[in-house]
This record gives C-alpha cells, structure tokens and sequence, in this order.
C-alpha cells in the first residue's frame, strides 16, 4: 500500500482560515450597507398600473438577494472553521475540533479578523416593498390639464429612490470582488500544504468563488434594472409634461374667449367656455394613455431583467445551503490526516436535483415524470435505447438517488480522489416502486432500482455532477 505523504506547516491552513474570515466580514458589510441604503427606498417603484410589474418582481428578486448575502456570508465563516478544525486535525490527532458560532453584525466596527475568530452573521431580513405612491410636485396648471384627462395616474415613482437603490446594489456587487480575492488567498494558502484534502479543500473554495461571483452579477443586474426603470420613469415624465404643456397652450385661448363671453352673459357664458376647454382637455386622453402604456412596456422589460436575477440567486443559494454550519459539522472527519469536505448526501432541500440539469446533465428532461406511452415511443425510434425508464416524479427522484449516493460514500470520496476523469456509476435497489421501465414490444414493468452517473465537475461543492440518473428493472 502507498505511503501518504503529509508535509503541514500549518501556515497555509491559518492564511486560508484568515481569508475567510475576511471574507465573511466583507460580506456582513457589504449586506449591512445595502440595508442602511434600501430602508430609504421604500414605495420608490411607485403604486400606479405602469409600475405593477416592476414592483412585484423588484420585491422578490431584493427579498431573494439579501437572503444570498445571508447565506454567503455563512458559507464563508462554514469554511473557515472547517479549514481552523481540520489544522487542528493535523496539530492534535485524537482532538474534537468544535465548529463554533458568529455574533450578530447590525453596523458599526467588525471584530478583528484571525484564523479562528472574528466571525460574524447578519440577521435575514426583508427589503422594504418599492410599491408605494410619490406625490408629484407640478405646477398648478398642468395639475389643472392632468386632472381632466380620463383614467389618467401621473406614474409615481420615485426616481431618486430608484437611482439610490441602483447605486446601492452596485455597491454591494462591488463589494463582493474582494471576497473572491480573499477565496483567491485561501486557495493560496492551502497550496502551501502537503496533504490528501488539499485538493477537495481548493474545489470547495472554488465552489464558494463561483457562488460570490454568481450573487455578484445578480446584484449588478438588480442595480442596472432600477437605473433602467428610473431612466424610462423620467423619459416619460418629461414627454407627458411636455405634452401637458402642449395643450395648455392650445387651450389658453378658450379660457381668455370663456372670461370674455362670461363678461357679456353675467357668467354664464363663461360655465358654457370652461366646460368646453374641459372637453378640448379631455381629448387628448388616448395621446397621454399612450405614453403610459409605452412606460408600462418598459416596466415589463425591466421586470423580466429582474425575474432572471432572482431566478439566478434561487438557483445560487441552493448551493450555498451546502456550505451551511450544519452540514460542515456533520462532515467533518476527525481523524490524524484530517479532512476538508462537505456534505453532499445529507442536508439537501427539495429541488436540489434542479442543479444537476446544467448540461451535460438530464436526468429531469429524460427520466421524470414520463409516461409509459412516452417510454414506449422513445425505444421505438431509431435512435432509442433498448430500455427507457422514468421516476414517478422529482421528490421520488431525488429521494432515490440521494439515498445511492449515501450509500455509496466510500466509492465517490475514493474515485474522487483518484482523479479519474472517467464516470463514476452508482447502482442501487430500493424497498418500493420509483418509477417504471418500458420495452420496444410495449412491455412495462415496475421499477425497484436506479443507476446513478455522476462526472467530474469541481465547480460543483460536491466535486461532482449527476450526468443521468434512471431507473432500473
């Protein structure tokens, strides 16, 4: 049997530890500033028809951003006292390194950063709704002409608060550029050390540069957004002013006609002359309606902008819950060699085979929720495979397959650290029916086993990627 080399100075280890702690302090701020700037940003999308669809989604894409910066800034202290505990692995064979906590960071000055202290959380909170109304501040008037117009709303956002909420999620995305520096210098430092989790501790670190950048670009979309709205709100606002002053001219000359027939009448003519400048105000309703419906289009474009960026952060903080204390704590292997690793079997939440659909990956395209008319009709055509099989749905799916992968620990830890760029397959049989297997002649079978396929992928915190995964006869 090969001899394992282990060389541990121990630096590498207390400049990784040191890095994430930096990291995790950067990311507190960087969430604690953002909330100091959005608490003003309230009712900014304004609460009129044009406005709806930004401000629905602005509401759920913030509430899913601060979430992100939450959990990042978790992940960040899960790996620092992960990489603190497995040093102390090395230093003290038979110890019990204990993954301690973080005190609550609300503003100010943030503890010194070390190895092993400094660390800090931030408490979840939701963003103040950008669904509200702003009086407009216009001259009497065109107040007068706006008020006559049928069906008319002046769009009320904000757009200061707009341009303030833009500036601050920038800000925030900025912010997170020196955290991938700091997963830079642990990287670094775990390179200065000889020993068998090095590796799987630079693919974890990896994996959280990866998320940082993720959030990082979704905070950037959501400030390019609320710039966006704001410079289509002042676009139109200036265009319905401009035509507000358009009419005001046309209709100036009815009211000097309407006081001078009232000078004649005793005031009567005048009713008849005002009544009719009313109606020449009206008129121009469907000139004015079309603006707000261009604005409206507009909105949508942004908000469409928005959705993705909450759809990406959905799609991000699935991965990050993988760095949470908990399921470091439960990997973590107390042993003379140490070992830096998360915990890819236990902890998952519904819907995590979603992050396994990045191609190559299908087994949701291809084995979910399928038909045994569909099965039959894929082993009939020309390409097909002798045998098509589908999960009953994804929770059955995800279950099954979670549980191969337990079961199989020792052999994905043991091909993950050959280095094998060759597929690793996990086969299992289960106590109840998962799905169904399908043949050309039309025969249909239950299903009581899977295979399971999973590639190298170290942007992935478990270091690898489920290309398919199908049940078996």
């Amino acid at each position: 049997m090969q001899m394992v080399v282990l060389q541990i100075d121990g630096g590498g280890y207390r400049t990784a530890a040191t890095a994430f702690a930096e990291a995790n302090q950067l990311t507190a701020l960087a969430a604690t500033r953002l909330r100091g700037v959005l608490a003003s940003c309230g009712g900014m999308a304004g609460d009129d028809t044009t406005s709806a669809a930004f401000a629905a989604a602005y509401d759920a894409a913030a509430a899913e951003a601060v979430a992100s910066l939450a959990d990042l800034t978790d992940a960040c202290t899960s790996l620092g006292h992960l990489t603190r505990a497995t040093l102390d692995n090395h230093t003290r064979a038979n110890s019990r390194a204990v993954v301690g906590g973080a005190i609550v960071y609300a503003g100010g000055g943030l503890p010194d950063a070390g190895e092993d202290s400094g660390y800090v959380t931030v408490l979840p909170w939701t963003p103040t709704t950008s669904r509200g109304a702003t009086p407009p501040n216009l001259p009497s008037q065109v107040g007068w002409i706006l008020a006559h117009l049928e069906g008319f709303v002046w769009p009320g956002a904000d757009v200061g608060r707009l341009r303030r909420a833009a500036s601050a999620w920038r800000a925030a995305a900025d912010a997170l550029a020196d955290v991938e520096g700091c997963c830079d210098s642990a990287v670094r430092g775990f390179w200065l050390e000889r020993s068998p989790e090095v590796p799987r501790a630079v693919e974890a670190t990896g994996a959280l540069r990866a998320r940082t950048g993720a959030v990082a670009a979704s905070l950037a979309a959501l400030g390019s957004a609320c710039d966006s709205y704001a410079d289509a709100v002042e676009a139109k606002h200036a265009e319905i002013l401009d035509l507000a002053g358009w009419v005001l001219e046309q209709v100036v000359e009815g009211v000097v006609i309407s006081v001078a027939i009232g000078a004649l009448t005793g005031g009567a003519g005048t009713a008849a002359g005002l009544a009719a400048v009313a109606a020449r105000v009206a008129a121009e309703s469907p000139r004015f309606a079309a603006l707000l419906e261009a604005l409206r289009v507009l909105a949508e474009g942004c908000a469409a902008t928005v959705r993705a960026a909450r759809d990406a952060l959905s799609s991000t903080r699935l991965n990050l819950v993988r760095f949470k204390d908990a399921a470091v704590a439960r990997s973590l292997a107390q042993g003379e060699r140490g070992e830096l690793r998360l915990a890819w079997t236990q902890g998952r939440i519904r819907g995590w085979l979603k992050l396994h659909e990045r191609p190559p990956g299908h087994t949701i395209a291809r084995h979910v929720g399928k038909t045994d008319e569909e099965l039959i009709q894929r082993t009939q055509q020309t390409s097909g495979p002798r045998v098509a099989s589908s999960f009953t749905d994804e929770e059955a799916a995800e279950a099954a397959i979670a549980r191969a992968l337990d079961r199989d620990r020792a052999g994905i830890e043991a091909w993950l650290a050959s280095g094998s760029g060759a597929p690793h397959e996990v086969d299992a049989v289960t106590a109840g029916l998962i799905g169904r297997c399908a043949r050309p002649d039309g025969l249909v079978t239950d299903a009581h086993g899977l295979r399971v396929v999973l590639i190298r992928d170290a942007t992935m915190p478990e270091g690898f990627h489920i290309l398919t995964a199908y049940p078996t006869p």
